[in-house]
């Protein structure tokens, strides 16, 4: 595994830094599953055969992107600016 850090131009954003070659795998994996979420939860919103709720689908849809953006974060751990 390499520490080489690589510039993703994220570090031009204020509490961002350069990412290791496994970090960025990780994100990248982590994006992939959201997107794989996203089209179940498409998918079950558009069904005509699966009757869901649409209150509890747009909760759900918030509680997934949040998730994910903590995921990513726990990866890539930006800089706290309320620390320091």
């Amino acid at each position: 595994m390499s520490d080489e850090l690589i510039d993703t131009g994220s570090q031009n954003v204020p509490g961002y830094r350069k990412q290791t070659p496994a970090a960025l795998d990780a994100v990248k994996q982590i994006k992939m599953m959201e997107q794989n979420c996203a089209s179940l939860w498409k998918a079950l919103r558009d069904s005509d055969t699966v009757d869901v709720d649409p209150r509890l689908m747009a909760i759900t849809r918030t509680a997934l992107s949040e998730a994910f953006m903590w995921f990513n974060r726990a990866v890539f751990q930006p800089e706290d600016p309320f620390n320091g």
